[in-house]
């Protein structure tokens, strides 16, 4: 019999680990929209505020598999706690100073390197936790579902607060999300469960079994198939963060939208990923991966294509839109492409942060050269440029999959 997608929210600890979860993603996709507004009104160059991007991304490169490999020795709940309070305070930080006037374009980009270093400390171990808390039949589903409440937060989230920008100010949005970390800190505060290899934790007591990690553990790492996917992954993130880093001097800069629409357009690229969502049992089926992968790419360059030159403001609502139905698959397939590939292997996290620093990878350097593009020429070309690259790895890999 086959599981239902929302089978893993039968157990109690996923179910609160997914709320927590929820909450947090909810208060960043707040800040995200309060971000991008302070920095359009502190500097107008697009390559200024595509570096707020590329700070939140940096830290993921250089950190994700160190702090993979920490949490693969047995560390997680510590990790995730020092990762999750160092967010809350640099989201508090920065509300304190939007509320007494003194963000400055630094400091502004200095906070979001320190919230990139939280994320990046967090995602390995995070990803991990989130498989451990389901029977291993339905980690797959549990996978998908956290990315569906990730989605919904995005409808959500901007929404939000492009009213809480409207009604209260900038201020208001950093202080929600500082906020929502609290969720995440006091479940993993009182996780009941396995800490990770190594280290199990049982009635407030420590068991530590001695963890030997074989050379065979770091094989899975260097395949030549494995670097053809990091390879794919880095070229299609790189394409991809035009989107990201540009579309607040679109809407923000160059089409002079109020704060109601600039927070819908993320709201938009939320509903494209609740679209895919609901269709995932037809367009994320496992035999058909590299078929779903490219479709994906094509429909996001399509979306970036169309952001490029949308002549108002429901053009860029379409264009979002598209670029959301493309990323859940692409992001969700990405993830799940490289769970597999670890086989035996206890170094999981670690495999995980391989996956993150190269996909932040892309998006950090990416977001800094359209940017860069974008001051030279125009953030038309910029995103046409990124368009079309993507397009054509998407027919490429369209026709690999037929022939």
């Amino acid at each position: 019999m086959k599981e239902s997608v929302w089978s893993p929210m039968k157990f109690s600890v996923y179910r609160s680990f997914w709320i927590c979860a929820f909450l947090s993603n909810l208060g960043t996709w707040i800040q995200d929209v309060a971000a991008g507004w302070v920095m359009t009104h502190l500097n107008t160059s697009p390559l200024v505020i595509s570096l707020l991007s590329f700070s939140s991304s940096l830290p993921i490169l250089f950190l994700s598999i160190p702090a993979g490999y920490v949490a693969d020795l047995g560390h997680r709940r510590k990790v995730l706690l020092f990762a999750q309070g160092l967010m809350f305070f640099a989201a508090g930080l920065l509300a304190y100073l939007v509320w007494q006037e003194k963000v400055t374009e630094l400091s502004l980009l200095g906070l979001s390197v320190v919230m990139g270093i939280g994320l990046a400390m967090t995602n390995p171990a995070f990803q991990s936790v989130l498989t451990d808390l389901v029977p291993s039949h339905l980690q797959a589903q549990a996978v998908l579902v956290y990315y569906m409440g990730i989605n919904i937060t995005r409808v959500l989230g901007p929404t939000i607060g492009g009213g809480l920008l409207s009604g209260f100010g900038p201020g208001s949005a950093f202080f929600v999300n500082s906020l929502s970390f609290l969720g995440l800190i006091i479940f993993f505060y009182r996780w009941p469960v396995s800490a990770g290899a190594g280290r199990v934790e049982k009635s407030g007591t420590e068991v530590v079994p001695q963890l030997k990690i074989q050379p065979e553990d770091w094989l899975p790492l260097f395949s030549l198939h494995n670097l053809k996917l990091w390879v794919e992954i880095f070229v299609v993130t790189f394409c991809a963060s035009s989107l990201w880093a540009l579309y607040p001097t679109r809407g923000r800069v160059e089409m002079g939208l109020t704060s109601l629409q600039y927070g819908s357009l993320l709201g938009f690229f939320g509903l494209g990923a609740c679209l895919s969502a609901v269709l995932s049992d037809k367009i994320m089926l496992p035999h058909r991966t590299h078929k779903s992968l490219a479709g994906s790419y094509i429909v996001y360059a399509a979306g970036i294509l169309i952001l490029g030159f949308a002549p108002n403001y429901w053009f860029l609502c379409a264009a979002m839109f598209l670029g959301g139905t493309g990323w859940l698959v692409l992001a969700t397939l990405m993830n799940m492409s490289s769970r597999q590939i670890t086989g035996k292997s206890h170094l999981k996290a670690t495999m995980l942060g391989v996956f993150l620093a190269v996909f932040y990878a892309g998006m950090a350097l990416g977001s800094v050269t359209w940017g860069a593009v974008a001051k030279l020429s125009h953030t038309s070309m910029a995103l046409l440029i990124a368009g079309i690259i993507l397009t054509l790895v998407g027919f490429a890999k369209g026709l690999r999959s037929v022939f």
